[in-house]
């Protein structure tokens, strides 16, 4: 099974420009007599906005399940040249998973996947996933499933 979301990126390019905008203006305005001593008198609202968009996690998920090989990736699209936190890639075989869990806090989503080590300890990887629609997650935590029943076998 393939699951793909694209969408949730698109409008927030929209959003970061918007913030950005927002506190060099602040900026260009508190500071406008040359003194940085207004630096810390910034739009509250664009900062609360950057925060919220972080707490929520990386917009687009895409999920493979198709042959031995389980794929998760998260990423953001337009941060992608920032750096390696905003691409999120877990990759291991079918058989070595164990559990999976999803915990649920407002407005944040995140799937925890309990994969069999070489050690014969559980490991937990994290991903976010908390612009998926509920028919997507539906779908998402069906496919989990099978596979589990199928280790279980």
């Amino acid at each position: 099974m393939r699951l793909k979301t694209y969408s949730s990126g698109k409008g927030l390019r929209f959003i970061y420009l918007l913030c950005i905008l927002m506190v060099v203006f602040d900026l260009a305005m508190l500071n406008i007599d040359g003194s940085w001593s207004g630096f810390t008198k910034l739009s509250p609202f664009a900062i609360a906005t950057m925060l919220f968009i972080m707490y929520r996690g990386l917009p687009q998920f895409i999920y493979d399940s198709d042959g031995e090989v389980l794929n998760f990736t998260a990423r953001e699209p337009n941060l992608l040249n920032f750096g390696k936190r905003f691409n999120n890639h877990i990759e291991f075989p079918k058989r070595k998973l164990l559990r999976y869990t999803i915990s649920t806090w407002p407005f944040r989503r995140k799937l925890s996947l309990y994969i069999d080590s070489k050690e014969g300890a559980s490991k937990k990887v994290s991903i976010e996933i908390s612009y998926l629609k509920r028919k997507e997650l539906r779908d998402l935590k069906r496919s989990l499933d099978t596979v589990i029943a199928k280790n279980i076998r």
